[in-house]
């Protein structure tokens, strides 16, 4: 029985290898900033030394913030997808966006993401939790997220707000959906360098 099942693993384990060889390779999917002109709009001046403004890592669901792009089919569960996956982890993804778009919304060359390689004073940190991020049973892209901007200093709350955003997903597959998450998440931004200007006119 034995050398049964060691003759059984042995003709299993080339064809396993040889059914993972033919597999093609997964597509990679990024979140993409906001060109800049359209950040800035037409005629805007060019990015300035404006208040230094540091944006801490977003906070992202353990089920959100893994290779594969996750959607939901129900209200309590998700399916993952095989042949699509991120190109970078969804957390820095999303930080990185963020901060592009808002150099370009405010328009600052003085935005970076934390933690600082060098030594800075900020003006303003942003935080940002996301709850969900990902296109629902419905089909739309639905981001959820509370974001803050608060004092680099005393670490009080200048701007925030809780905020939903929804997104129809054009289209089929998956490029469609990352595409409208994307739209998702620029809006967000707009919302957060809203926030800011507001509490740069306070000062």
């Amino acid at each position: 029985m034995r050398r049964f099942r060691l003759g059984l693993l042995a003709l299993l384990v080339p064809l396993v290898a040889a059914c993972a060889a033919t597999l093609p390779p997964p597509d990679l999917h990024v979140l993409s900033s906001l060109p800049r002109e359209a950040a800035t709009g037409p005629g805007s001046p060019a990015a300035a030394r404006g208040p230094a403004v540091g944006v801490e890592q977003a906070n992202i669901p353990e089920y959100l913030d893994r290779p594969e792009i996750v959607t939901r089919s129900g209200a309590n569960t998700i399916q993952v997808s095989q042949g699509d996956r991120w190109g970078q982890r969804l957390q820095g993804d999303v930080t990185r966006v963020v901060a592009d778009n808002l150099r370009g919304l405010l328009p600052s060359d003085n935005v970076f993401v934390l933690p600082l390689r060098r030594r800075e004073q900020l003006t303003y940190t942003v935080t940002l939790d996301v709850t969900s991020f990902e296109r629902d049973a419905s089909g739309d892209a639905v981001l959820n997220a509370y974001w803050s901007v608060l004092d680099a200093q005393t670490e009080a709350e200048r701007a925030g707000a809780r905020a939903r955003y929804v997104e129809p997903v054009e289209g089929e597959g998956i490029e469609a959906t990352v595409a409208a998450m994307n739209r998702a998440l620029n809006a967000l931004s707009r919302d957060i360098a809203a926030g800011i200007r507001r509490a740069s006119a306070r000062k």
